[in-house]
């Protein structure tokens, strides 16, 4: 699978969808509307009420939203793009042979159970014969090179102090449940949950003993160890409100330094063994040194449990693509009990999701060439060009902000790139081997082409036409090491963006999107970084001391939402979307403000163009989500729940005010004292 860039900031986490097809709406959505619902009380009800009302979460969702709405269009164009591959005879190595055998090996269900877990035989052969810490770091290796997250985690990615140049990073990894609080927290739920992952461990244990007709060592304490060890694990990770700050997480050690710090670990095998040209690399950046000092003293840990973990990472990594048995124990845990989920998604949907992990530059090649046109890229482009210009007038005319540091904004913002639609040149996926034996053998197939495709970068020059989301993804993102703002084909497409659509609806769509990349290069960790792309403090110490006082106050009115009973958003965790939300949204109205003096417009169904601005940017996060779900968000998702992502900004904002009427007394209102306005 592809890796992401170390810091990437985005719109919205989870989702990958587009859209081909769509009615074109002159105003607002008036339908999904809820009119009993007074705007000054609850806005997100009042633009949404009906259309969460008459769309129910599916069985098999955890959440449901317009981007899932897009998202459903989307699958039925790929579906189409892969059914068609399959069926094709295309020249060996093409392409669409490569996309056809994918799909074809994928949706043979038949073959999967006969072959139940016939293609993991050879590595648990191999992980049953270790014998000392040496063979233990190989395998461990060998591992990262299938996609097998182990322990550790190793990338190479620009480096984000000197991010004209590739290093390798190394960070904590290899737990199997979402987050470290999973295993640390001792309410009742929790406790659950602990529970019941030590029971589908020994259930997925219990399969392969039964079925894949190798001798191996079982332990009959087995779930429980695999919990223990993990949670050794968990206890030295940091958190990821922690895991923001990159600062912290700089710390280069050359060779040397970094045998010293973890001698147990032999790294000269574990760089041999992944084919690293240790000439090449100038020192290895360690994000969480703590956390690598815990795996070092378990280096020494009984080679039975190692044994036990790493069969377990091998066995749920690969559990999605072996037979039904194994995917229904999968989704029981992952699926229903962590997020809510009540049934599968269809096998193609699910099929979907995976080539788009492993193969999706192949199949985005066939996407754009039907989901994407001139004409929406020219019009976003204006869009950018607009919102640019509105963001560059609003730096100038910060009160708070001095001169100098006024200076180097503008140079940041002046600096920015931008992609729109997909990438000039694709990667060529040429020396990617898909076959027609065993699914997990395509899987690991695709996570080595990428593991080396990144090892490669090391001593040559940044790429930086390089794509770090597929253009079928309905997302966006702003990359501070190139400063760069990216959007996909599929983001541009209704509801976010339709050409013939309401400019007033389209600002506060696309352009609410557009802002809010934009204003990632200026949160609290995005703005550490210069005009070149470094981590690099460009504030004067006063400026930065009254922008930290701004986003404290966003902090604590966020940690004020309440998602569940006692479950309330983490306003740490989410401060950088929660201030590119509300900068990107001020900045989008300013924008539409000086669009209106070139074309001015009147009201659409009874509402005047500030309303439907406001109107559109609610409609964009119109959806809703199972407990099961929020819970896990609010401790993994540095995204606050869509709901609070509206209240919350709009709260902040006197142009909704004055459009709305919103008055002392009323839910949607904040003390003048108490409202956030940072850029």
């Amino acid at each position: 699978m592809k890796k992401k860039a170390i810091v990437i900031s985005s719109v919205v986490a989870g989702l990958s969808a587009s859209a081909f097809v769509y009615t074109a709406l002159k105003g607002v959505d008036v339908a999904s509307m809820d009119k009993n619902v007074n705007p000054t009380e609850n806005f997100y009800e009042y633009a949404n009420g009906n259309w969460i009302k008459n769309n129910p979460i599916p069985s098999t969702e955890s959440r449901w939203s317009s981007f899932n709405i897009v998202a459903e269009r989307n699958n039925e164009l790929l579906r189409t793009i892969l059914e068609t591959s399959a069926k094709t005879k295309a020249a060996a190595g093409t392409s669409q042979d490569k996309v056809g055998k994918f799909y074809r090996v994928a949706m043979d269900t038949m073959k999967l159970e006969q072959q139940k877990f016939d293609a993991l035989k050879k590595y648990f052969g191999q992980i049953d014969a270790i014998s000392n810490k040496e063979e233990l770091i190989t395998r461990i290796a060998q591992l990262h090179k299938l996609g097998v997250g182990a322990v550790f985690g190793f990338e190479i990615s620009q480096d984000v102090k000197k991010s004209d140049k590739y290093s390798p990073y190394i960070a904590q990894g290899g737990l199997g449940l979402p987050d470290k609080d999973y295993y640390l927290k001792t309410d009742e739920r929790s406790q659950k949950i602990k529970e019941e992952y030590v029971k589908y461990t020994d259930a997925f244990m219990g399969m392969a003993d039964a079925e894949m007709g190798i001798k191996h060592e079982t332990d009959p304490q087995y779930g429980k160890k695999i919990l223990a060890f993990e949670t050794e694990l968990a206890q030295a990770c940091m958190s990821r409100t922690e895991r923001r700050n990159m600062e912290v997480q700089y710390n280069p050690m050359a060779f040397d330094k970094l045998q010293g710090s973890t001698p147990q670990i032999d790294w000269n095998l574990y760089f041999n063994t992944i084919g690293l040209k240790k000439e090449l690399a100038e020192y290895y950046i360690v994000m969480q040194p703590a956390y690598m000092a815990v795996v070092n003293k378990l280096m020494v840990y009984d080679l039975n449990t190692w044994k036990m973990y790493l069969k377990w990472k091998l066995l749920n990594s690969t559990a999605p693509y072996l037979h039904k048995r194994v995917v229904d124990t999968n989704f029981g845990f992952y699926g229903t009990l962590l997020t809510g989920a009540k049934e599968q998604k269809p096998r193609w949907k699910r099929v979907i999701g995976h080539a788009n992990g492993m193969i999706g530059e192949l199949v985005g090649q066939e996407f754009v060439k039907v989901a994407f046109t001139p004409e929406s890229k020219k019009r976003v482009n204006e869009l950018v060009d607009n919102l640019s210009a509105s963001f560059h007038a609003r730096i100038n005319s910060l009160e708070w902000m001095s001169p100098v540091t006024k200076t180097k904004a503008m140079e940041k913002l002046k600096s920015f790139t931008r992609k729109l639609g997909y990438p000039d040149k694709w990667t060529d996926m040429s020396k990617l081997a898909v076959t027609e034996d065993y699914y997990v053998n395509n899987v690991f197939s695709s996570s080595n082409f990428w593991f080396e495709f990144n090892l490669n970068k090391l001593g040559k020059p940044v790429d930086k036409t390089e794509w770090e989301m597929l253009p079928q993804t309905v997302n966006a993102y702003y990359n501070p090491v190139n400063n760069e703002i990216v959007f996909p084909a599929a983001i541009m497409q209704p509801p976010f963006f339709d050409p013939k659509a309401d400019d007033a609806v389209n600002y506060g769509a696309i352009g609410a999107v557009i802002g809010h990349e934009f204003s990632h290069g200026f949160d609290d960790q995005g703005s550490k970084y210069d005009a070149s792309g470094n981590l690099n403090d460009w504030w004067t110490e006063n400026d930065r001391k009254l922008f930290d006082a701004r986003t404290k106050l966003l902090v604590e009115q966020f940690n004020k939402f309440e998602v569940l009973d006692s479950v309330y958003v983490n306003g740490e965790l989410t401060l950088g979307e929660n201030i590119a939300d509300l900068a990107g949204l001020t900045v989008a109205y300013d924008a539409y403000q000086r669009s209106l003096k070139i074309k001015p417009s009147g009201k659409i169904d009874g509402y005047t163009p500030e309303q439907r601005f406001f109107i559109g940017f609610g409609q964009v996060w119109r959806g809703h989500a199972r407990p099961e779900f929020l819970r896990q968000q609010v401790v993994t998702d540095p995204h606050s729940p869509a709901q609070f992502r509206v209240l919350g900004t709009l709260s902040n904002m006197p142009e909704f005010y004055s459009a709305f009427g919103v008055k002392s007394g009323d839910k949607m209102y904040r003390e003048e004292t108490n409202r956030v306005k940072i850029w």
